[in-house]
């Protein structure tokens, strides 16, 4: 549920004609959490303090922008969609036993896994609070959708943990739990408050499911191709954790490597440290990170085409850019 941390151009550059606004969400989260019981706010806070980009509520801003634009009604659903994404990936670092988030301790490592999930779950109701503040009750009903997919997923997941053979289909399945749905609703809560008709409504949701399946499988590509220091978390983290991603699905069906690859991914094995090291320079050396990030390139040029529905405009060519950025970033 991870992904990059930070923009090129500065934190919130890429979002065009909502980056102000988003500045203003970005505030109000702030001033949200310090309000909150200290022992759930300062874990919290320290986890926003380590920076984000902030994509999910600045797709609820710009999908409204694409067509009735009301930043006091959009506010609380932006802040709304951020906090669900923070408690998720509170419970992720308890689930994957991850001690790194964004350079810095996971809450569940300064805290105990216990306390890490008490405080996920503190802002999973905090977010169906704010949620409910749009006055919206189909709001408050995606969102709850959203995470319902989330956590099916999740479960899903863990059963198939140290089961390197799962295809491609299975994987996209994972991701598509994992990321794309909560981006797809994120854009489907912007339309809804925008009144964008049900066709654009589609457009754009079909839109934020692509955006974020693309999304995923470059953050998969990074997991393996970049540094320690660039991505915040150890590399190699989703191997090392038991579950095969696409640039190692497609480095198992290189001839240079797949052999040796085989020889250390046993179905139902826990890899040691020098044996994740390994797969990650393995699949360092084969075409499985090139073919990846082919497939996710592939997926952002059909979130680009589902704008087409949308017509023109500053918001339209923001998410345009923003999903080819998703591609192409190198922290």
């Amino acid at each position: 549920m991870a992904g990059v941390e930070g923009l090129e151009a500065g934190p919130h550059a890429i979002f065009g004609p909502v980056a102000a606004d988003l500045e203003k969400i970005e505030a109000g989260l702030r001033r949200l959490i310090e309000s909150d019981p200290d022992v759930v706010a300062a874990p919290m806070t320290d986890l926003f303090a380590a920076g984000g980009k902030r994509i999910r509520p600045a797709l609820v801003l710009l999908a409204a922008r694409c067509g009735s634009y009301d930043l006091e009604t959009l506010t609380p659903a932006a802040m709304a969609v951020e906090l669900i994404h923070a408690a998720t990936l509170v419970h992720d670092d308890v689930i994957d036993r991850a001690q790194v988030r964004r350079g810095r301790p996971t809450v569940a490592a300064k805290l105990g896994d216990e306390a890490a999930i008490v405080v996920g779950d503190f802002y999973f109701a905090k977010a169906y609070e704010q949620a409910a503040f749009t006055d919206s009750p189909e709001v408050v009903a995606i969102l709850a959708r959203a995470v319902m997919d989330i956590c099916a997923g999740e479960v899903r997941q863990q059963a198939i943990r140290h089961r390197y053979d799962t295809d491609v289909d299975e994987y996209m399945r994972r991701i598509e739990a994992k990321t794309a749905t909560l981006l797809a609703a994120c854009c489907d809560i912007g339309a809804l408050l925008g009144g964008l008709d049900r066709p654009k409504r589609s457009a754009i949701r079909a839109y934020g499911r692509l955006l974020g399946l693309a999304f995923q499988i470059a953050d998969d590509v990074l997991d393996y191709e970049s540094s320690e220091d660039e991505i915040g978390k150890p590399i190699g983290h989703d191997i090392a954790e038991g579950f095969a991603t696409l640039p190692l699905m497609m480095a198992l069906e290189d001839d240079g490597v797949g052999g040796k690859l085989r020889q250390l991914l046993q179905t139902h094995r826990e890899l040691t440290e020098a044996e994740a090291h390994r797969v990650v320079e393995l699949v360092r050396a084969s075409d499985g990170p090139t073919r990846a990030i082919e497939r996710a390139r592939q997926l952002a040029s059909e979130a680009r085409r589902e704008l087409e529905t949308l017509g023109d405009g500053e918001a339209q060519a923001s998410l345009a850019t923003l999903a080819t950025y998703v591609v192409s970033r190198k922290l």
